[in-house]
C-alpha cells in the first residue's frame, strides 16, 4: 500500500502543472500545456513580436514579456479574463490600444521604458489597478479620466515630458506614492493635499516655483525629494507634518523653518550637484 501511495505522489509530481508550478518560460512548452498555464515569463530574448496566442490560457494571471523589442501588443492580450499583472517595461511599444479597457482584473501594469507618447483615457476603466508604472515614455500629457482608478495607490510618472498633471489625479484617495521626477512640471495641483493617504512624493527635476500650502494636509507623508527644481521655496506647511522624515533639496532650495518638535525626526538631506543617486528609494 505504502509503494503505491509514493508511485502515486511521484505521477502527480510530473503533471505538466505541477511541474512548472504554472510558471512557462517558452512558447512551445506554453502551449502544449494550455490549461496549467498561470504565468508566462519570456524576457531578455529579444523578441520583437507576441505570438497572438494569448487567449488560448484560460487561467493565466501573469505575463512579464519585459526587457524585449516589442512594438505591437496582439488583440489575443486583451481577452486574457484572469490577467492580473503585466509587465512590458522596457520595450519599443509605441502605442496602447483602447482595447486594454477590456483587462478588468488587471491589479499591476508597467509599460515604462517605451516609447509611448500617450495613453489612451479609457484606461480609466480599470478599476481593479493598484499600480501602473509609466517611467521613462514620450508623455506630454495625462488623460483626465486616471482619477477614476479608484484603487490605485502607486503611480509612477518619472522621465516624461509632462508640463502639469491634471486636477483629477488629486481625486486618487488610495494614492500613496506620487512619482513625477524629470519632467517639465511648473506647477502641482492646488488641492494636491487631497491625496491623504500619500506617502512618498518625488518631484526631482522639474521647473517648480512653489508648492501649495494644501500640503499641510498630507498628514500620513514621510519622504519628499524636490532636488534640482531651480530656486523653490518650500512651504512652512511641511513643518507641522510629524511623520515626515527625509526631506531632499539642493543648494538652492529655501527649506522650511522646521517645528522644534519635530526637528530631531525630520532630516534635511542637501544633495550636491555631482550625486545623481542619493536616497534608498531611488
Amino acid at each position: 500500500m505504502r509503494y503505491t501511495t509514493t508511485i502515486l505522489a511521484i505521477m502527480l509530481m510530473v503533471q505538466p502543472g505541477f511541474a512548472s508550478s504554472g510558471v512557462y518560460r517558452n512558447w512551445t512548452k506554453a502551449l502544449a500545456e494550455k490549461r496549467y498555464v498561470k504565468k508566462i515569463k519570456i524576457t531578455y530574448r529579444e523578441l520583437d513580436s507576441i505570438p497572438d496566442v494569448l487567449d488560448q490560457f484560460p487561467n493565466l494571471e501573469e505575463l512579464d514579456l519585459s526587457n524585449n523589442q516589442i512594438t505591437f501588443l496582439p488583440p489575443s492580450l486583451f481577452r486574457c479574463k484572469k490577467l492580473k499583472e503585466l509587465r512590458l517595461f522596457r520595450n519599443k511599444i509605441l502605442t496602447v490600444p483602447d482595447d486594454i479597457s477590456q483587462l478588468t482584473t488587471l491589479t499591476y501594469l508597467s509599460l515604462a521604458h517605451n516609447e509611448l507618447e500617450s495613453i489612451p483615457s479609457n484606461i480609466s476603466e480599470l478599476t481593479n489597478l493598484e499600480e501602473l508604472i509609466l517611467n521613462g515614455n514620450e508623455l506630454k500629457e495625462i488623460p483626465p479620466s486616471i482619477g477614476d482608478l479608484v484603487n490605485l495607490k502607486y503611480l509612477w510618472l518619472a522621465r516624461n515630458k509632462l508640463k502639469e498633471l491634471p486636477v483629477e489625479v488629486t481625486q486618487l484617495a488610495y494614492l500613496q506614492v506620487l512619482d513625477v521626477g524629470n519632467n517639465y512640471l511648473t506647477k502641482l495641483p492646488e488641492n494636491i493635499g487631497d491625496l491623504t493617504e500619500l506617502r512618498l512624493l518625488y518631484l526631482n527635476r522639474n521647473l517648480l516655483y512653489s508648492i501649495p500650502e494644501s500640503v499641510a494636509n498630507l498628514k500620513k507623508l514621510q519622504e519628499i525629494d524636490v532636488v534640482r527644481c531651480g530656486v523653490l521655496r518650500l512651504t512652512n506647511a511641511f513643518s507641522d507634518i510629524w511623520t515626515l522624515e527625509d526631506v531632499y533639496i539642493d543648494a538652492r532650495t529655501i527649506p522650511f523653518y522646521q517645528n522644534p518638535r519635530f526637528i530631531g525626526r525630520q532630516k534635511i538631506h542637501v544633495v550636491g550637484r555631482d550625486r545623481n543617486v542619493y536616497r534608498p528609494t531611488q
